[in-house]
């Protein structure tokens, strides 16, 4: 009896978590489809059964067909409908206005308004200025200039041969030049000296009509040919104008300012020291008489 000495087949060579079979070349999944599973079995097979042929070994009565897995269903996603974007806005050109009959206009905002209000009321102000400027006016808050020109200084007369005495020069200064001067200041000083002390029309137009009438005064005596007699009780009065005339000038910039103090103030130092001034115009007249001497000067 011969004994065929070849091995018996080997069972095919499976994986470790029994998924996949090696068939001598690649390894096939077991869960796979039918032709795969059975060929790799079947080869198996043969060679269980040739061997066990060889040996003597009975074969098994059934052999348990092996369970198959069915492959997971895959559902296929449904197709998504993307709106086309939308085209890009052209800046390249503007896009003309469209043409609006007048009819249909729209109504102008409430601004258009306040700027033609504004712009009246500029126009307004700078028309005031302008009358101010030209003494149509007489405007306080706005510092206007006195009105009308202050008189200019008049000079003293040019002593003549009969009047070559400093009597005679000190009666022509006097009578000819000071004296109409102070005239002209002390009319206006009534008015100033009867503020009560605020902020009336009546007071500024009194101090703005004084201001230049005492700046005349100054001009006269700086101007003249003043004798020596009455040379001290001159100085006398141009020191008491120098001061009233300081008290208009704080009065009016009171009134520019708004400032009620300042107009008191200025107001008092022109009536206090504008009485002294007259006492000591008095004195002028009452030297150029008593001090003076009459005799002839020069050959």
């Amino acid at each position: 009896m011969s004994i065929d000495a070849s091995p018996p087949a080997q069972p095919p060579q499976m994986s470790p978590d029994g998924n996949w079979v090696w068939d001598g070349s690649q390894w096939q999944p077991v869960t796979a489809v039918e032709p795969t599973h059975e060929g790799v079995f079947a080869a198996y097979a043969n060679k269980v059964e040739a061997a066990d042929q060889a040996v003597g070994v009975a074969q098994p009565a059934a052999v348990a067909a092996p369970i198959q897995v069915a492959a997971p269903v895959q559902f296929a996603a449904p197709a998504m409908d993307y709106p086309y974007p939308a085209p890009a806005a052209d800046y390249g050109y503007p896009t003309p206005a469209p043409d609006v009959p007048l009819w249909q206009q729209p109504k102008s905002s409430g601004k258009t308004v306040y700027l033609y209000v504004g712009g009246a009321v500029v126009l307004f102000l700078m028309v005031l200025i302008v009358l101010n400027t030209m003494n149509f006016l007489s405007l306080p808050f706005i510092g206007s200039r006195p009105s009308g020109n202050p008189p200019q200084a008049q000079a003293s007369p040019t002593p003549s041969a009969v009047s070559r005495s400093e009597s005679s020069r000190a009666e022509a200064f006097v009578t000819g030049s000071l004296g109409p001067a102070l005239d002209g200041l002390t009319a206006t000083m009534a008015a100033v000296n009867a503020c009560n002390g605020t902020m009336s029309n009546s007071c500024f137009n009194a101090i703005t009509a004084s201001d230049p009438l005492l700046k005349n005064v100054i001009s006269v005596i700086d101007h003249a040919s003043i004798p020596s007699c009455i040379a001290l009780t001159t100085a006398n009065v141009r020191s008491d104008l120098v001061v009233m005339e300081a008290g208009l000038q704080l009065a009016l910039k009171g009134y520019k300012d708004q400032v009620l103090s300042e107009v008191v103030d200025g107001v008092y130092r022109f009536t206090h020291y504008g009485q002294a001034m007259v006492a000591n115009g008095h004195a002028v007249e009452s030297a150029a008489q008593t001090y003076c001497n009459s005799d002839l000067e020069g050959p």
